[in-house]
């Protein structure tokens, strides 16, 4: 099919739905992720429709049959771009605050209609909501548990209540509650119009460990009929970056953290005193990946913790020319200092040109940037790790024979985390006697579907039964390199040492996929503890070491239960591993 005609069939399945997920594509259409998310890029770029991280929604006010009116948010919110991109970014942001395995709850309304395409994208949540429409699109993705609280339904209403509903909430317990509401005020606190929704919603509150709440900045300050929430009992708010500052710093005082969410940056704001308070920009390389999410997760942490940070967050995109606009806004938000994830060592230079001129001191992480603090990986010791682990197998499983190494590289990162290959090569050359024709050079741009198709390539010009070694720049090409063997049909004399532990690492070290050898961990759940220190001794004057490393460990299939323990329940419970992902998909092209 042509890419034409593909992106008109995605928009005629949003004019109907709302809302589209890559992986429903993935499957309708038989093509790749990379595939889906370079037509969604395309279609945003033609003003058709607004990406989300795991999907699209449509960018005019047209909606699915499934958004029906529900209280907490009426009709006229949806009206307009300008209100369906304030709604999107609280949607996203509110599906960041959410990790693969949560126990969460939903209350019905557009603004968590729209975190569906996110949560789809996820794996392996149970999800309580009272909402029709949210349950029946999130039981799509069979690796859920849904779970639709039972009530009275209304006519022209998505939602459920009731005394049942309420009652059933009285014996479940979540670690998060997302939820809307019709008004805001420091005399009565979270409230909405409808009594109803006002005791289900006060249920919601009673059995969450965290409540969350979004809401639409015409809602704050504005009282409504019935509270079901004092200030004091949520724990963050969501809300559009048009937020007058009295009403902010009200809540701000009361105890709540508020998130303000434009378009493209976030302003995470807590109970600072101002004479301490520091503004710090984090721009994240991308919120599609596991191991960044995971650093920006921890980041988040850390400056809560620390008492005296507001936080600013921007999304990279892992595009250059977006890297740059954010940059611009950090400087426009007057940061004091920006901590930047981005991997293009080109822009780089251009990125701390503007920095410098502003005066504004930086924070690198993983990819060091000409005059920054670095913090984040130590490339060639990693790669060491990486090369010692595979000889160490080699000599064990292939007799100490290895025919051919292939190296999957990213070239647009730089000398220094390419490091990472270097270092894994010096330790095989070490121990093989290797000639430089063993050694094989692809590159991959640190992308899944590039990784896949240069490892599918380099084992088609391999002859048959030759022991392949395959070297990966990150966890992207390990995977790759993996699917490629399995379709193949060359396990047997394929081994892949891994860099980067990520979900789809650790299921694989869990299901002992034969193949990979390991992984050499970066824990990125770290990061943010050590990077907030070393940005509030940056900003207070002290001495800093121009780089501080992460540390490193090699994740096997031996140890990943010890250290990884949380997996274990997840283990076989409808995760997939290579062995039964892809297949029908790849061969076609593997084959052709």
């Amino acid at each position: 099919m042509r890419s034409r005609d593909r992106q008109e069939q995605i928009v005629a399945q949003l004019l109907s739905q709302g809302s589209v997920h890559i992986l429903e594509l993935r499957e309708r259409f038989q093509v790749s992720e990379g595939t889906v998310r370079n037509d969604l890029r395309a279609l945003e770029a033609d003003g058709r429709l607004i990406r989300t991280h795991g999907g699209a929604i449509a960018i005019d006010a047209k909606r699915s049959p499934h958004h029906r009116v529900s209280p907490g948010l009426n009709d006229g919110t949806l009206i307009g771009e300008k209100r369906q991109s304030q709604l999107q970014s609280i949607a996203h942001r509110a599906a960041e605050l959410i990790n693969e395995g949560d126990l969460i709850l939903l209350s019905s309304s557009p603004i968590t209609q729209a975190m569906v395409p996110d949560l789809l994208a996820m794996k392996s949540l149970v999800v309580l909501t009272n909402s029709l429409d949210i349950s029946q699109r999130l039981a799509q993705n069979s690796a859920h548990t849904v779970v639709l609280i039972g009530g009275q339904i209304h006519h022209n209403q998505d939602a459920l209540d009731g005394r049942t509903a309420a009652s059933v909430l009285e014996r479940m317990r979540v670690s998060k509650a997302f939820i809307t509401c019709d008004g805001i005020s420091m005399a009565q606190g979270f409230a909405s119009n409808d009594i109803a929704d006002a005791q289900m919603k006060s249920s919601m509150v009673a059995c969450a460990d965290a409540v969350i709440v979004l809401a639409m900045s015409e809602v704050i300050g504005k009282l409504a009929l019935m509270s079901f929430a004092g200030l004091n009992q949520v724990h963050q708010l969501i809300t559009p970056n048009d937020l007058p500052q009295s009403a902010l710093n009200e809540l701000v005082g009361a105890g709540v953290r508020v998130s303000m969410c434009g378009e493209h940056i976030t302003e995470v704001c807590f109970d600072c005193p101002p004479d301490r308070n520091w503004r710090i920009g984090f721009s994240n390389l991308t919120e599609e990946q596991d191991f960044t999410v995971k650093v920006r997760q921890s980041i988040e942490r850390a400056a809560a913790q620390s008492g005296n940070i507001e936080l600013i967050l921007t999304n990279n995109d892992t595009n250059p020319q977006q890297a740059l606009e954010n940059a611009r806004r950090m400087l426009d938000a007057k940061v004091d200092l920006v901590i930047e994830y981005q991997q293009d060592e080109r822009t780089n230079y251009m990125l701390m040109d503007l920095f410098r001129s502003a005066k504004t001191p930086v924070l690198a992480v993983d990819i060091p940037m000409p005059g920054a603090v670095y913090f984040g990986a130590d490339n060639f010791r990693a790669g060491r790790i990486a090369g010692e682990a595979a000889t160490q197998w080699i000599r064990q499983n292939w007799d100490g024979k290895v025919d051919k190494i292939v190296c999957l590289e990213q070239s647009e990162s730089g000398s220094i985390p390419a490091a990472r290959i270097q270092g894994a090569l010096i330790s095989l050359r070490n121990s093989f006697m290797l000639k430089d024709s063993d050694i094989l050079h692809y590159e991959t741009h640190g992308a899944l579907d590039e990784s896949r198709s240069a490892a599918t390539q380099a084992l088609r010009n391999i002859p048959w039964g030759r022991k392949v070694l395959f070297v990966g720049i990150n966890a992207n090409s390990t995977m790759g390199a993996l699917e490629a063997a399995e379709v193949l049909g060359r396990q047997s004399c394929t081994a892949v040492v891994s860099q980067n532990v990520t979900g789809h690492i650790r299921r694989e070290l869990q299901a002992r996929n034969p193949m990979l050898i390991g992984a050499v961990d970066y824990f990125p759940g770290t990061y943010g503890e050590r990077i907030v220190q070393l940005a509030l001794n940056m900003l207070s004057g002290n001495a800093t070491a121009p780089a501080t490393y992460t540390d490193h460990l090699l994740i096997t299939a031996d140890n990943i239960g010890r250290l990884y323990p949380d997996d274990k329940s997840n283990h076989n419970t409808g995760h997939e591993t290579v062995a039964t992902r892809r297949q029908t998909e790849f061969v076609k092209t593997v084959k052709a």
